[in-house]
């Protein structure tokens, strides 16, 4: 596959490529798509979440619940609190 890029992303390839992190090319951009893979999979899931807190929310005598309060509860258990 050959692939066009322009200067903006030859730089940014380059610029890591100079960190010595990278061996080559290839490495550079098979970095870059495999965050990009995450990435997406995190917003599945995250759509997934949301979904269901809806659908849970919508339950007959459960408490409204803020996406702030959630939000709170998730970086208190991240800071294992």
């Amino acid at each position: 596959m050959n692939v066009v890029l322009n200067s903006e992303l030859e730089q940014l390839i380059q610029s890591e490529l100079d960190t010595g992190k990278y061996e080559n090319v290839e490495a550079v951009l098979r970095e870059a798509l495999k965050l990009l893979s995450e990435r997406n999979s995190r917003r599945i899931i995250a759509r997934k979440v949301k979904d269901l807190f809806d659908k849970t929310q919508a339950l007959p005598g459960v408490q409204e619940i803020t996406e702030e309060e959630i939000a709170a509860e998730i970086e208190a258990y991240r800071r294992g609190e």
